[in-house]
């Protein structure tokens, strides 16, 4: 009797497992790209499947004495996707370091700054004005835009911010002769198919995922 109770329990079980195999549960969004064709259930990239794009001129310099970290970056970024873009979202992933921005990693206030200052930034040849771009921590937006499918937009942005000299979280002066620089330029975010622009600020705990670019970097 014991074993039959067994061996129905065991069989009950494995039943449930198989039923619940057949019946995985598909986020919306992921449904959404499915029936748009940029995705499939196998895993491979579906017949109408885009990623955007970008290059990079990197012109940075680093004051070891000041740990001052000061450049320009001049973005060529192409819009690969069906849509029109109506924002330019950036990651200015220094601003983990700026006071105000909310983290969830320790970090001194001996090490807190002033963030990453954009000291300007020209959109297509035209200088922005403040009223253009909004910093909100490690997300930057760069507003009033119209972007559409195939079409490129340039920006010019110069920039400038102290390197943190403890509370390390993957960037940080080493010693008095050496520095880890990490993540030292605004880069913009990725736009994909399936949540649009990756709104997610950085907080110290998370990794984070960028598009594939070229780079063409001159360090001083």
């Amino acid at each position: 009797m014991v074993r039959i109770k067994f061996y129905f329990s065991v069989s009950a079980i494995l039943f449930s497992c198989i039923c619940f195999s057949q019946q995985l549960f598909v986020p919306r969004n992921i449904q959404a790209a499915y029936q748009k064709g940029t995705r499939s259930a196998d895993g491979k990239p579906g017949k109408a499947y885009w990623q955007n794009t970008a290059s990079y001129k990197l012109n940075v310099s680093f004051a070891p004495d000041t740990r001052l970290i000061s450049g320009s970056v001049d973005i060529t970024y192409v819009n690969n996707s069906p849509d029109t873009l109506k924002q330019i979202w950036f990651k200015l992933y220094p601003n983990l370091y700026k006071k105000g921005t909310p983290h969830l990693t320790k970090i001194s206030p001996e090490d807190l700054t002033d963030g990453l200052i954009i000291d300007s930034m020209w959109t297509n040849d035209k200088l922005a004005d403040g009223r253009s771009f909004t910093i909100d921590g490690t997300n930057m937006t760069v507003n009033k835009q119209s972007l559409a499918h195939g079409q490129s937009i340039r920006f010019q942005i110069k920039y400038h911010y102290t390197l943190n000299k403890g509370s390390h979280n993957r960037t940080g002066q080493v010693d008095s002769n050496s520095a880890f620089i990490a993540y030292f330029f605004p880069r913009i975010a990725v736009y994909d198919d399936i949540d649009g622009w990756n709104r997610f600020p950085y907080n110290g705990s998370q990794e984070f995922y960028n598009d594939f670019c070229s780079f063409d970097a001159h360090i001083t």
